[in-house]
């Protein structure tokens, strides 16, 4: 009687925990072959570059868009990498139009870029995040301070800088 009641516990320990169970088989199955342990890597996906429709600012005098994975402000590249970025979040244009800001991944890195001033100096300042969500945004907070983070209220990050 005993036999019956401890097979019970193992099938239902089994059906709460498949995952457990089948990984424990796979062991057992490499250990009876002889054969090492396997690793398994991170997956590295393979991104096509990325393409986001033009956006016009709010002064309506500049287009940013995200052609061959590559961020252009009217037309010329922002950042003279060349390496192709994915953006998180699409780019945000400042209220005046003439600054704008984003989130993107390159490298396994993430980052907020600022353009603090197109018309001036179309220099970028770049910041690295050290995690970034997926519903994670650019907002404008003032005329050199951005917030990172699902909302304004909320934020995951906060950028100021000085000219």
């Amino acid at each position: 009687m005993k036999h019956k009641g401890t097979l019970w516990l193992a099938v239902a320990a089994a059906l709460l925990s498949p995952s457990k169970a089948r990984a424990q088989g796979r062991a057992t199955a490499r250990a009876a072959s002889g054969g090492p342990p396997q690793r398994q890597g991170r997956r590295q996906l393979t991104r096509r570059p990325q393409a986001l429709a033009p956006t016009i600012s709010p002064c309506g005098r500049h287009v940013v868009e995200v052609a061959g994975g590559a961020v252009l402000i009217d037309g010329r590249r922002v950042r003279s990498s060349d390496d192709n970025v994915f953006l998180v979040a699409p780019p945000t244009w400042r209220g005046d139009g003439t600054a704008l800001a984003w989130i993107e991944r390159s490298r396994g890195q993430a980052r907020l870029v600022v353009v603090p001033d197109h018309d001036g100096s179309p220099e970028p300042l770049p910041w690295t995040l050290p995690a970034v969500a997926t519903d994670d945004r650019v907002f404008w907070a003032g005329q050199r301070r951005v917030v990172v983070g699902p909302a304004v209220l909320a934020p995951r990050a906060i950028a100021t800088w000085s000219e």
